[in-house]
């Protein structure tokens, strides 16, 4: 089973888990890096990646990067 925020390959595409389904099968909710959104993807259809595969938060760096010292 895959967690919220874990870097996914799906059909060739970069993507977040954003939501999880319940049920029979497991399926995600996804938002690929261009942004755009896949509902009930397969579990069988997502790779999970190793690195952050180039996603980035909108919001730009983290908290040690907000830090003036």
């Amino acid at each position: 089973m895959l967690r919220l925020g874990t870097k996914v390959r799906h059909h060739g595409q970069d993507a977040m888990v954003i939501a999880r389904t319940l049920g029979g099968h497991p399926s995600y909710d996804l938002r690929l890096a261009d942004g755009s959104i896949v509902k009930y993807a397969q579990e069988a259809d997502c790779e999970a990646m190793l690195s952050d595969g180039g996603l980035r938060p909108a919001g730009g760096g983290g908290a040690a990067e907000r830090r003036t010292g």
